[in-house]
């Protein structure tokens, strides 16, 4: 990084500063939302990433060949206004790509690092890279700017700051003790994971995306491993249709218009709605592709009771049918379930100790609430991200939760933005200057962990960064 950053001017007329920090998919496209409108020499972007990759983060800096998008490409643009971009992208790697193909992430992590790139080319001398750690961050006055401290030491002032630090891992499960917690892997460790004994049994914990990736990479790496899967419920996300096709466009559900914002009421409404199309000759998932866009509108007008019940009674229900597996994948689980070398169980942990170098894991299983022990070298958490802030070990994270920065909400989903994306303190208030964009956005809008979401979201930021970078500038002038 530019030394220069540390000592930004802030005089009037001097271009205006704005970290991003996050270099994930979220945290790119934002970069890339202001570097296309906004004008050069007004701005400065800073794009900060921890080591994840400009562009990649988490989700697409594996070239695993088992990691597989699991949306079709034709829904995966990285830009709101141009919808087949990343199918062109496809298209010039390899013609046979089509809007109905499950391609690598490690694919989809070149088109977005080419994505940024390309803008930055068309706004230059605007966007700087930092690979670094940020670790805390203040509200200065007198200049109002963000002092952004990093653990190498070093500091960074801006005058607005982009959180974008995607998903957190998961925590140990509290079913699980805490002598025992270095055998519970987590599931993107997979200098831990391949240290194991090839030759003893592995349970993953959750089966899930995540749990299915996992399970994939287990199986590849040793054939002959068994492999136990096993969640609360036993549930698997269902696949996509062979040849999907593009969702219409329809308007918000006429039949959810009239309704009791209860999730009885919409529960009942959906299933109806579903067994009409079903019984036309049409396909379940069309009808859930077609609701897609107005979930979030549908999640706002619940309140919040109702929005507890769901997700005690119908989120499992709800993300095997909503999140759904590329049809390639889903064959490949299958096939591992029919020749034994994966069992799936549905059931809970009531302990776990280590004996004779192995952990034994006591389950209580679903059917017929009996225990059953599993005698496995690990288990790998795969029972999804940690939205929950006050479990976050990031030191950021725990720095701005102390401050009173920024709050948890209610539900334990993610943490509070308003309708401009402005953080929301712990003493109610907007925070000046202080946005969020990412997966933690599903507290407010539920749809906000997949690319057709966070795309809109990413936009939206930059559009209302670029809008004050102008209103800024003619201020000056």
């Amino acid at each position: 990084m530019n030394a220069a950053w540390a000592s930004t001017d802030f005089a009037a007329g001097a271009p205006t500063t704005i970290a991003i920090i996050g270099g994930g998919f979220s945290g790119a496209l934002t970069a890339v939302g202001i570097l296309r409108g906004a004008r050069p020499g007004n701005s400065r972007v800073l794009l900060v990433d921890n080591g994840s990759g400009f562009g990649r983060g988490l989700a697409y800096r594996h070239a695993e060949p088992e990691l597989v998008l699991n949306v079709p490409a034709g829904n995966m643009s990285a830009l709101r206004d141009q919808p087949d971009h990343f199918v062109k992208f496809l298209q010039r790697v390899d013609p046979r790509f089509n809007e109905g193909s499950f391609v690598p992430r490690t694919l989809y992590g070149e088109y977005v690092e080419q994505t940024l790139a390309e803008a930055e080319r068309a706004c230059p001398d605007t966007l700087t890279r930092h690979d670094g750690e940020a670790i805390a961050l203040q509200l200065e006055h007198e200049p109002t700017r963000y002092r952004i401290d990093f653990a190498d030491g070093r500091v960074v002032y801006a005058q607005r700051v982009v959180l974008a630090t995607g998903h957190f891992a998961p925590d140990l499960p509290s079913c699980f003790p805490r002598n025992v917690a270095h055998r519970v892997l987590r599931a993107w460790d997979h200098d831990a994971a391949d240290a194991l004994d090839p030759a003893a049994p592995v349970a993953v914990m959750g089966m899930g995306h995540t749990g299915i990736d996992t399970l994939l990479r287990l199986v590849r790496l040793c054939p002959e491993r068994k492999v136990f899967m096993f969640s609360r419920r036993g549930l698997v996300p269902h696949t996509h249709r062979p040849k999907p096709v593009m969702p219409a466009r329809v308007g918000y559900p006429e039949g959810f218009a009239s309704l009791a914002p209860t999730i009885r009421a919409y529960e009942k409404s959906l299933r109806a709605s579903i067994a009409q199309r079903v019984a036309g000759g049409e396909d379940w998932r069309d009808v859930l592709n077609e609701l897609r866009p107005h979930t979030s509108s549908l999640w706002r007008s619940l309140p919040y009771e109702e929005r507890a019940r769901f997700l005690r009674r119908l989120l499992p229900y709800w993300d095997i049918h909503r999140h759904r597996l590329a049809p390639a994948v889903g064959d490949r689980f299958r096939h591992l379930l029919e020749t034994g070398r994966v069992e799936r169980i549905a059931g809970a942990v009531v302990d776990a100790h280590e004996r004779d170098g192995m952990l034994h894991v006591d389950l209580r299983t679903r059917a017929g609430a009996t225990t059953r022990t599993l005698e496995v070298s690990a288990v790998i958490n795969c029972t999804g991200p940690n939205y929950d802030l006050t479990k976050v070990s990031l030191p950021l994270i725990k720095q701005l939760l102390h401050a009173g920065h920024i709050r948890r909400d209610r539900l334990g989903l993610g943490l509070d933005v308003d309708d401009e994306y402005r953080v929301i303190g712990a003493n109610g208030q907007p925070a000046h200057d202080l946005f969020y964009v990412g997966p933690m956005l599903r507290a407010r809008y539920w749809e906000a962990v997949a690319v057709p979401e966070l795309r809109q979201h990413a936009a939206a930021l930059a559009e209302k960064l670029v809008h004050d970078l102008a209103c800024v500038a003619r201020e000056a002038t």
